[in-house]
């Protein structure tokens, strides 16, 4: 009897550990696909540097601003503010690399730069540029871009040739 326990005992164990009705692996239907995009890395060259001319100052009246769109179309302070433009001035020329097709975002690693003056002085230069673009070829040539700005001008501006760095930074949308 005490056997007949111990069986019955062992079957119970047994029997409720094991699903009370097995049943067959069911697979989801329709069945979910993995995938993903693979992109180039996006690559910025800088293709030529941006020159406002030359800039002659006369009497100043106040702050004039000086400014090269991206087109190069020069902007030289208000009507009457003292200011000459002359020379030949660029915007700066800029390409992207990257994935046919993919959306670039556009950007400044500041709001603006210092352009540092030979006879001392600082001018604040602030650019422009287009907020993103689409790249229309995947690897050579890629897409141009053209980068702007502005500077402004006043009486206490030191003569001189001015330079500084522009940091233009680009990243897919």
């Amino acid at each position: 009897m005490k056997k007949t326990i111990l069986v019955a005992a062992a079957l119970a164990a047994v029997a409720a550990a094991s699903p009370a009705a097995a049943q067959n692996a069911t697979s989801a239907s329709p069945r979910a696909l993995a995938g993903a995009r693979l992109i180039k890395p996006l690559t910025l060259t800088a293709l030529r540097d941006l020159n406002f001319g030359t800039i002659v100052m006369g009497t100043i009246s106040g702050d004039q601003t000086v400014s090269i769109s991206g087109a190069g179309v020069v902007g030289c302070g208000a009507p009457g503010g003292g200011l000459t433009c002359a020379g030949t001035p660029v915007s700066a020329g800029y390409r992207i690399t990257g994935t046919q097709g993919q959306v670039v975002t556009i950007s400044s690693a500041a709001a603006s730069f210092p352009l540092t003056g030979s006879n001392g002085g600082t001018l604040a230069f602030t650019p422009s540029f287009p907020a993103s673009l689409t790249l229309g070829n995947s690897g050579s040539p890629g897409n141009d871009f053209n980068v702007g700005g502005s500077v402004v001008i006043n009486s206490s501006s030191v003569d001189g040739v001015y330079s500084g760095q522009i940091d233009i930074q680009v990243a897919y949308q």
